[in-house]
């Protein structure tokens, strides 16, 4: 069974026990929109923890307080993160979030989806019992 959520920046989705994440096309990450993913990828977890994959390609630019807020906050019920990044513009975004933001979770910066889920195949899922 495959669980969804989109919003206005992203498309969330949980397959094989991974949680994707893509960002829409040349999307503004405010605080206000920062407060909304992490609440629809909660709702869409129910409470279990989750190796996430998250595509950051579409990012046009996030500002400081909404990377600070995706770094505590949005590290609730993630086990691992890998974020995609595969132009010049993306990694500096990412590598804004990883080093200022400091997550909680193990977070490693990737090129495409294969090597995601390679990282995250280190972490699991637990059963649910």
């Amino acid at each position: 069974m495959k669980s969804s959520i989109e919003n206005e920046c992203a498309r969330l989705w949980i397959e094989n026990g991974i949680l994707y994440f893509t960002y829409k096309e040349n999307v503004v990450i405010r605080l206000e929109e920062v407060i909304r993913i992490v609440a629809d990828r909660l709702k869409l977890q129910q409470g279990k923890p989750f190796p996430i994959l998250c595509n950051t390609i579409g990012i046009k630019t996030m500002e400081k307080d909404a990377r600070l807020y995706f770094a505590t906050e949005g590290s609730k019920l993630t086990i691992a993160v890998a974020l995609i990044s595969d132009n010049p513009l993306s990694q500096i975004l990412t590598n804004m979030y990883v080093v200022g933001g400091l997550p909680s979770a193990p977070t490693k910066i990737v090129a495409n989806e294969k090597e995601g889920l390679e990282f995250l195949s280190g972490f699991t899922s637990p059963k649910s019992t």
